[in-house]
C-alpha cells in the first residue's frame, strides 16, 4: 500500500474515532437531560405583569435547565435570573420544595428618564411634571414611572411652555424646550407731560406713553427740561406683564452745606425735620427756611435761595442760653446740681437751660430731689421744706404690710403712757403684776394674730400641724431665731445676738423682726383704739361678749380646772387665727386662743416708783421671759385680765407668739 493510500486510510480512522465520540458524547448528555427530567420534576415560572415581553429565564447551576417556562434540578436549590424588556432582573431561588409547582417572579420597572434644557443663561425656569414642582434651574433631569405625563416650563419672563409625554419603560427623552418672550406692556405718565422716555438707552416718546415691553429688566429715564432727570429699573412678569407708572418729575436743584454748632440739636428744613448731610439738595429758585435748636441754647432759623445747580454754605452756631435759679429750704440744707454740691440754702445759681437734677439734703432730713429747667425769660424760685426722716417715713409706710412668711402687720403710732400692771385692790391681782408707766412713743409694727404653723414651717420645717393654727410649743429662743430669720429674708438689721443657745447681746436701736415688748404688747390689749384703758381686752364689763376671745368655756367642762359658765366660743381647743371677732385694736386673740411670749425679761423686782419709763427695748439676757395674755385653758377671772403676766423659758401647748417691729431703727 502506498504511502499516500496509508496517510489516507489513517484520516479515516481518525474521523470514525471522532463521529464515534461525538455521538458518545450526545449520547450521555442526552441520557443527562432525559434523568434530569424523569429523575425532577420541573417547576414552571409565571412572570408578571402580563406585559411584560421577551421574558428570559436562565439557570445558574449545571445540575439544572430550562425548558421554555419550566425548571429541572437536580439540586437541593437552585438561583434563577428572570429578565425582561424595560424591567430590572431579578433572582430567584427555587427550593426542592418546589418541585413541580408554579412560581410567581414578578419583575419591577425600569422608570423613563427625561433630559431637559433651555438657551437661557439663568437658573429661573420652573420645571412641573403633573402639577408638581421638581427644579427650578435652566435644565432638568429626572425619572419617572413610564405613561402618560404632562410637563410644565414657566419662567417670570418668557411665555409658560406645556408639554405631553408619553413615556416607556426604560426610555430616555432627550429634548431642548425653547421659551417664546413674555409680551407686555408699560404705561407712563408724568406730571408735568411731555417728558422724554428712554428704555435701555432708546427713546420710545414723550409722557403720556404706553407701548410693548418684552418680559425681562429694562432701565427706565425721564428727561425734561429744568427738571431733575428720573431714573428706574422696572421688570416685565408673570402673572401681570402690564406695568404703569405716574411720576412726578422735580424741579432741578441747588445744594446747601449746614454747619450746625454744637452737634446733636433739632434740624428743620421748611417745617420738617431732617438728619443733617454734608450737601443737602433743595429746589432751585424758591424760598427756604432752615432752622436748628437744641436744649440749652437759643434756636436760631435762616432763610435763603439758590439759584439753579448753586452750592451754599449756612453756619448755623447756637448762643448758650442761662437762667438763673434761686433755692431757698428750711432748714437750709446742702445743694447740689447734677450731683455736684454747690453750697448751702439760701443759694442763687446760674444754670444752663437744660434739665438738671437739684439734690437738698441735711443729715437727719429727708432729701429731696427735683428736676429743673431753667429759662432766660424769668428767673426761678425753688422753695423747700425739709422733713425729719422719721416723720417722712411715718408719712410714706404702708398701714398694713404682709412679710414674705406670709404674715400680716399692722403700723401703730402711739403717744401715751400706759399705766401696765394692777393695783392691790383688783380683783385677781396677783403679786407679779407691778405697777408702772412706759411712755410709748415710738411708731411700731405688731401683727395682726400669732405668727401660723404655715409661717413658721418655712423656718423650721421639722415643726407640724395645721397650717392655719398658732405655733405652739416653741421656746422663747426658738421665738426670736424665726424673728432674725424673717429679717434675714427682708434684709432688716438683726435684733437679737444668738450664739448657739445662748442670748448674747441685744440690738435695742434695729429695725428687725422682735417679739413685741410687755408694754406695747399692755397697749395693745388695754388702750389702742380705745378711749380709756380697760381692765380685759374687750373693756371693763365682766360679761363676755359673744365671739370675743377662745378661752374655756362650757365645751372645756371637765377637761380644766376652771371654766367659764354659760359661754361658748365655738372652739374646745386652740382655733384658727383671726377666727374671733376683731379687737378694738384692729387686731386678733390678744385675749385668747393661745398666751404670747413678749421681748421682756421676767423678774420679780418690782420697778421704781414715780418713774416713767422710755419706750425702748430691754437688753437684757436672762433666760426667763414674761408670756402675756389668756389661752384656750384660761378660765379665771385673774388669768383673762389683760395685765396677766406669767414667766418661763421652755415653750408649752397653750403658748405661742406674736411678732413687731419698730418703724424705723434709732430713737427715731
Amino acid at each position: 500500500m502506498s504511502q499516500f493510500n496509508q496517510q489516507l486510510e489513517l484520516a479515516r480512522k481518525r474521523q470514525h474515532r471522532m463521529y464515534l465520540w461525538l455521538l458518545t458524547t450526545f449520547v450521555l448528555v442526552f441520557l443527562i437531560i432525559v434523568t434530569v427530567i424523569f429523575a425532577s420534576r420541573g417547576t414552571r415560572v409565571e412572570v408578571q405583569p402580563d406585559d411584560a415581553s421577551d421574558v428570559s429565564i436562565n439557570a445558574e447551576s449545571w445540575l439544572a435547565m430550562v425548558i421554555l417556562d419550566s425548571v429541572y434540578s437536580l439540586a437541593q436549590s437552585t438561583q434563577i435570573q428572570v429578565a425582561a424588556e424595560g424591567f430590572y432582573p431579578q433572582r430567584h431561588t427555587i427550593e426542592r420544595a418546589d418541585s413541580g409547582k408554579v412560581i410567581t417572579v414578578t419583575l419591577n420597572p425600569l422608570p423613563a428618564k427625561i433630559k431637559l434644557s433651555t438657551s437661557l443663561d439663568d437658573d429661573l425656569t420652573q420645571w412641573l411634571i403633573d402639577d408638581e414642582i421638581i427644579a427650578v434651574a435652566n435644565h432638568l433631569e429626572y425619572e419617572l414611572p413610564a405613561g402618560e405625563h404632562q410637563l410644565i416650563a414657566q419662567h417670570p419672563h418668557y411665555q409658560t411652555t406645556t408639554l405631553d409625554l408619553t413615556l416607556s419603560r426604560g426610555e430616555t427623552v432627550t429634548r431642548d424646550v425653547e421659551l417664546q418672550p413674555l409680551q407686555g406692556e408699560f404705561v407712563v405718565n408724568s406730571v408735568p407731560t411731555g417728558a422724554m422716555v428712554t428704555v435701555d438707552a432708546v427713546e420710545v416718546g414723550k409722557t403720556p406713553l404706553t407701548f410693548p415691553l418684552q418680559g425681562g429688566f429694562h432701565d427706565v429715564q425721564l428727561t425734561l427740561q429744568k427738571y431733575e432727570t428720573t431714573e428706574e429699573t422696572i421688570e416685565i412678569k408673570n402673572p401681570n406683564p402690564t406695568i404703569e407708572r405716574n411720576y412726578r418729575l422735580s424741579a432741578e436743584t441747588a445744594g446747601v452745606r449746614l454747619n450746625l454748632q454744637p452737634s446733636g440739636g433739632q434740624l428743620t428744613l421748611n417745617g420738617l425735620r431732617i438728619d443733617n448731610q454734608d450737601w443737602l439738595s433743595v429746589e432751585a429758585g424758591k424760598q427756604h427756611r432752615v432752622h436748628y435748636s437744641k436744649p440749652g441754647f437759643f434756636p436760631k432759623t435762616e432763610t435763603f435761595t439758590l439759584d439753579t445747580n448753586e452750592k451754599r454754605t449756612i453756619d448755623l452756631t447756637l448762643e448758650e442760653e442761662m437762667g438763673k435759679v434761686e433755692v431757698l429750704s428750711t432748714p437750709s440744707a446742702e445743694v447740689k446740681i447734677d450731683g455736684k454740691a454747690l453750697g448751702n440754702t439760701p443759694i442763687e445759681l446760674e444754670l444752663n437751660a437744660i434739665p438738671h437734677a437739684l439734690q437738698l439734703s441735711l443729715q437727719g432730713y429727708r432729701t429731696v430731689s427735683k428736676s429743673i429747667t431753667p429759662t432766660a425769660n424769668e428767673p426761678q424760685k425753688i422753695s423747700v421744706t425739709l422733713l425729719p426722716e422719721a416723720q417722712a417715713k411715718k408719712a410714706e409706710a404702708p398701714r398694713v404690710y404682709k412679710t414674705k412668711a406670709g404674715g400680716e402687720l399692722a403700723l401703730f403710732f402711739p403717744n401715751d403712757i400706759i399705766k401696765m400692771g394692777a393695783g392691790r385692790d383688783e380683783p385677781g391681782q396677783r403679786a407679779n403684776e407691778f405697777l408702772k408707766q412706759v411712755r410709748l412713743n415710738r411708731p411700731f409694727y405688731a401683727g395682726k394674730h400669732e405668727v401660723t404653723n404655715a409661717e413658721f414651717q418655712q423656718f423650721d420645717s421639722s415643726k407640724s400641724g395645721d397650717s392655719q393654727l398658732p405655733i405652739t410649743d416653741v421656746s422663747w429662743l426658738e421665738a426670736v431665731r424665726f424673728c432674725n430669720w424673717l429679717s434675714q429674708q427682708e434684709g432688716l438689721t438683726l435684733v437679737y445676738d444668738l450664739q448657739g443657745n445662748q442670748l448674747n447681746q441685744i440690738n435695742s436701736n434695729a429695725d428687725g423682726y422682735r417679739l413685741l415688748m410687755e408694754a406695747e404688747w399692755e397697749w395693745l390689749a388695754r388702750k389702742a383704739g380705745k378711749p380709756e384703758q380697760t381692765l380685759f381686752v374687750w373693756g371693763n364689763d365682766k360679761t363676755i361678749p359673744t365671739k370675743a376671745v377662745n378661752i374655756a368655756d362650757e365645751s372645756a367642762k371637765g377637761s380644766v380646772k376652771l371654766y367659764v359658765p354659760r359661754f361658748y366660743d365655738g372652739y374646745a381647743r386652740v382655733a384658727p387665727v383671726k377666727s374671733l371677732e376683731r379687737e378694738k385694736s384692729g387686731l386678733y386673740d390678744l385675749g385668747g386662743n393661745v398666751s404670747e411670749w413678749t421681748h421682756d425679761s421676767y423678774s420679780l423686782t418690782a420697778p421704781k416708783p414715780n418713774t416713767v419709763y422710755q419706750h425702748v427695748l430691754d437688753t437684757s439676757t436672762i433666760a426667763m421671759r414674761v408670756i402675756k395674755g389668756a389661752n384656750w385653758r384660761s378660765g379665771s377671772l385673774s388669768e383673762l385680765r389683760a395685765s396677766y403676766r406669767d414667766g418661763a423659758e421652755q415653750g408649752r401647748d397653750i403658748l405661742g407668739f406674736r411678732i413687731g417691729r419698730f418703724l424705723s431703727g434709732g430713737n427715731e
